[in-house]
């Protein structure tokens, strides 16, 4: 999938960006969702700021510096935030057991990358010392279920204990990852990054302002049936997802916090959302005569790298082309006609 699958224009329609809007069909007439427009033209809106002082600039190069820390052999016991490198085998009743064993592992403590009380037990452990850590797996824990819940012990010799410290901003470190050859220049050239990212960000809070005012100005009645067409397109976008990664759906979601039930109270609130939003979009490109033309699509193709248009809708789908650009330019005329406060 190339990149145009990932895209969200400023938050608004995300979720028919990624579902296709298959139900849709590429036609108004097809859905049975209703509108009232109310006020489109003339809405207000309040610019965000984008100055960069001085402290941006110098809070985004310290961030950077800090990406790439020099690492530093110390003489002293481990502390949290200290990296360890260490040789470790897990035992499950005395027997090492499959994936537990490694050899010249770096490992950040407090990082959270070990199970409970792995990092905990090497806080204080200096280089030379072997430990044995008496731990239990969490339970479910999905990486190797066999283990779920089981008392093992790891027994760990500590090679060398650093510290990190932030890189130093020089030519050496900016030859190494950067593409600038001086400080100077570098400065220059994050401070223009942080322009063009407050201009973007001001530009995308200003359509995400505007139309969420059209939005509240309009009468909007989404029937069940697009908005269950709506979650199951959704549905079966992240199943496939989780599929491509040789994953259930359950288990991905779970990565992020949360179980199935919930998952899916919040696709649907989602796809209520979309519906209404695609609804609002088609609404006022009807009032004012808004088509998608072949000239829009080659201009698409070409912006995301497609050597043809038929490529990125093969890629894409038809409905989420003409989706795509249908809102870009709807959005393009309520900003135009939009006013500063």
């Amino acid at each position: 999938m190339k990149k145009f699958l990932c895209i969200c224009l400023c938050g608004i329609l995300a979720v028919s960006m990624v579902s296709g809007c298959s139900k849709q069909e590429g036609s108004s007439d097809k859905s049975s969702s209703t509108v009232k427009l109310g006020e489109y033209k003339g809405i207000t809106y309040t610019p965000m700021s984008v100055e960069v002082t001085d402290e941006d600039v110098d809070a985004e190069v310290q961030s950077l510096l800090e990406a790439y820390p020099t690492m530093t052999s110390v003489d002293r016991a481990a502390e949290l935030g200290d990296t360890v490198n260490i040789d470790y085998v897990g035992k499950l009743d005395g027997e090492a057991f499959d994936g537990g064993t490694a050899s010249g592992t770096d490992l950040e403590l407090g990082s959270g990358m070990f199970i409970d009380g792995f990092e905990d037990g090497l806080v204080g452990a200096s280089k030379g010392d072997k430990l044995d850590l008496n731990l239990t797996f969490p339970d479910p824990y999905t990486n190797n279920p066999d283990l779920a819940g089981k008392a093992v012990v790891f027994e760990v010799t500590v090679n060398d204990v650093k510290e990190s410290n932030p890189a130093e901003l020089n030519e050496d470190f900016l030859s190494s990852y950067t593409e600038y050859t001086s400080v100077d220049e570098f400065m220059e050239g994050t401070r223009k990054q942080l322009e063009d990212y407050a201009q973007a960000q001001a530009e995308s809070q200003k359509q995400y302002d505007i139309f969420t005012k059209v939005m509240e100005n309009s009468e909007i009645n989404v029937s069940d049936e697009d908005v269950q067409a709506y979650y199951e397109d959704l549905y079966d976008t992240y199943k496939k997802q989780a599929e491509a990664f040789g994953i259930e759906l359950e288990t991905m979601v779970g990565y992020y916090g949360m179980d199935l039930a919930t998952f899916e109270t919040q696709l649907k609130a989602q796809a209520e959302e979309a519906t209404k939003q695609d609804a609002v979009v088609r609404a006022i490109a009807a009032e004012e005569n808004i088509a998608v033309e072949d000239a829009d699509r080659e201009a698409l193709a070409e912006e995301f790298g497609y050597e043809t248009v038929e490529a990125m809708e093969e890629d894409a789908g038809a409905d989420m082309v003409e989706s795509y650009i249908l809102t870009e330019k709807v959005l393009d005329l309520l900003v135009a006609n939009a006013v500063a406060e």
